[in-house]
């Protein structure tokens, strides 16, 4: 399985790599002609590799007799002459060059001129100059002409460096609508400026087919990406294959973000860069990536891993309706603390909140931020399947359960593990890894093992859940999240193994001042703000239209700012509802008191301390009234 097919492959290949043995994979001939998806009217007007065929192939030819090259950067060349032909005058091949390093081209696109819309006059026909353009964009250009008369200026430098259509006396719509045409020549006999007038290229010939006299089988699809790692390399995110990672991390987790396809794959490999033009230098180029593509690892979970076998098979007892939905009520409760455990975890932690650019990555600052980032993310997933559970709940008709978790509540019911807020300790570290680990005995352990009897209950008994495939879509969500949430917080393991608890934890314990009770007063508000949106976007469905969820991630995000401020001043975040809110959940309007109550608690905050706090509160604010407005409405 694992070798490769033969050819330059210089770096190792990882274990489980897969080759292909049959012909059709690994065709040795080449197939002529164009494929029906390369007629114009079948495709999307593309000119970038990657669909039907390439536009730039088929506009090449868009003045009659010369044949034009707009694939680089530089301009667009002249790369064929049909000699004879009354619109080139006395161009011949010999005016061209070889295309060789010795004997590069010689003539290139300066300027084009001609109509672009049918309400343009022939006086307003624009000049395009190729000065600063690469080929792409005098092309966009080109593309654009209508049918009918246009005149070029052609000359011996590129044409992103040339002085465009500026030399030409009177400009060069003039010469157009004068049909004035030349081709000037220096003492060596080599073309120093031409002008020449035709009308644009029909492309078709009268039959109404593309001309096989001016495009050979398979030219408008010589570009596209043949072989396919050209495409691999060149598309983005989200463009290519989905299979397809920009962004890794090593197998354990420490180091991230990792560039997929660097061509240093040393260990420990080297971090990304969010520069563009410095990653791209730092990945495997063309012909490194034809030889090499075998070296790419497979990503699962967003790292890289060959390793992972096959899981072990379970025996899953159906549940009846009554238990699913006792148990996702559970889980409802399950994955607010857990959320609430995690952010908790992450306030404790003595990290920046932003990394300063240059930072050393192996440096504590940063190993404690990245561990503060993963805690975080976690946090936010689980906020997110809070969200699903309720969804799910409503899909069962029962009644939405965003109430705060009990301080009593269970867990983990193997170990009896209960709700509670500490710091990220080594030892609540390692809870959080056992409660999010795979579950070997899906009866007794494991968040992940609820999940999955929930979601093989729900497919094999659709007859007891009228909308089964949405139910099961979000419990199918929820498990495919909660598989990486393991891999993290190993990963955080990782970046706090070389220090001690005092190194990287935050001491709360202050006795709060005046300030600090306010914050925490508004930190109260916040939350239940964050609840009650949350709460009656799920109640309205579709007609909330995303406003009032857009509304409770600001006030998540209010809550976290007023968090870490009270983190660092030594106070412990306490994630309750306020005295005066304890029933807001229970009732709609409530959560436009605790707003009116919030606003009024930032702007007397704002007050009290400082511009920096100032002007937090300033935009909490802002956010805060945008809210009551909405509810108002």
């Amino acid at each position: 399985m694992n070798n490769p097919i033969p050819g330059s492959v210089d770096l190792p290949v990882p274990e489980g790599k897969v080759f292909p043995r049959n012909l059709t994979a690994r065709a040795d001939y080449a197939v002529r002609g164009n494929p029906s998806g390369s007629r114009p009217e079948s495709g999307v007007d593309n000119c970038f590799p990657g669909l039907e065929f390439d536009q730039r192939n088929l506009d090449k030819a868009f003045f009659p007799g010369l044949l034009f090259d707009f694939h680089h950067g530089s301009g667009s060349r002249l790369i064929g002459v049909t000699e004879g032909d009354p619109a080139v005058l006395d161009l011949t091949a010999a005016d061209l060059g070889a295309g060789t390093p010795s004997d590069p081209w010689r003539l290139h696109l300066w300027a084009v001129c001609g109509r672009t819309t049918v309400d343009q006059t022939e006086a307003q026909a624009p000049v395009f100059h190729a000065t600063e353009r690469s080929g792409l964009a005098l092309w966009r250009r080109v593309h654009d002409l209508l049918p009918g008369r246009i005149a070029i200026l052609l000359g011996p430098t590129p044409g992103s460096e040339s002085p465009g259509a500026n030399i030409v006396p009177g400009g060069l719509n003039s010469w157009r609508t004068q049909n004035r045409t030349t081709v000037q020549r220096g003492d060596d006999g080599r073309v120093e400026a031409a002008v020449l007038i035709a009308d644009r290229a029909a492309y078709l010939d009268p039959d109404g087919v593309i001309d096989p006299e001016v495009y050979l089988p398979g030219d408008l699809t010589r570009s596209l990406c043949a072989p396919w790692q050209y495409d691999f390399r060149e598309c983005g995110c989200y463009y290519w294959a989905a299979s397809k990672p920009d962004i890794s991390a090593s197998p354990d987790g420490r180091f991230r973000p990792l560039n997929f396809q660097r061509a240093d794959r040393s260990t420990p490999p080297p971090l990304d860069t969010p520069n563009i033009a410095e990653r791209g230098a730092l990945e495997l180029d063309h012909p490194e990536l034809i030889t090499n593509w075998n070296v790419l690892p497979v990503v699962l979970n967003g790292r890289e891993d060959d390793a992972l076998g096959p899981g072990v098979p379970f025996e899953l007892r159906e549940m009846s309706r009554e238990e699913v939905v006792a148990r996702l009520e559970h889980l409802a409760d399950v994955e607010h603390a857990l959320c609430l455990e995690y952010l908790n975890a992450h306030y404790s932690l003595n990290a920046p909140t932003v990394l300063a650019p240059g930072t050393n990555p192996q440096s504590p600052a940063a190993r404690f931020h990245a561990a503060a980032a993963e805690v975080f993310s976690v946090a936010v997933d689980e906020m997110r399947h809070l969200r699903w559970v309720n969804e799910a709940l409503g899909v069962l008709g029962r009644p939405i359960k965003l109430d705060p978790p009990p301080p009593d509540l269970v867990i983990q019911e193997q170990t009896g593990q209960v709700f509670e807020l500490k710091p990220l300790t080594a030892e609540q570290l390692d809870w959080f890894i056992r409660v999010e680990k795979t579950s070997d005995q899906l009866d007794l352990d494991g968040i992940d093992g609820m999940y999955v009897r929930l979601h093989h209950t729900i497919v094999r008994r659709p007859d007891l859940f009228p909308q089964s495939d949405r139910l099961a879509h979000l419990v199918k969500l929820i498990i495919d999240e909660g598989v990486d949430h393991y891999e993290r917080f190993r990963a955080v393991k990782g970046h706090l193994a070389e220090f001690s608890e005092d190194e990287y934890l935050r001491r709360f314990g202050k006795t709060p001042d005046t300030l600090d009770q306010r914050l925490l007063e508004l930190a109260d508000l916040n939350y239940a703000v964050l609840l009650g949106t949350m709460k009656e976007t799920l109640a309205l469905g579709d007609r909330a239209g995303g406003v009032l969820i857009e509304h409770a991630r600001r006030a998540m995000g209010n809550l976290h700012e007023v968090n870490h401020l009270l983190a660092s001043r030594g106070v412990a975040p306490r994630f309750r509802l306020p005295q005066s809110g304890a029933t807001a959940l229970a009732d709609g309007r409530a959560t436009l008191a605790a707003a009116r109550a919030a606003r009024q608690a930032q702007e007397t905050i704002g007050s009290l301390d400082g511009a920096e706090l100032s002007s937090m509160m300033t935009r909490h604010r802002a956010t805060t009234e945008a809210l009551i407005a909405d509810l108002i409405l």
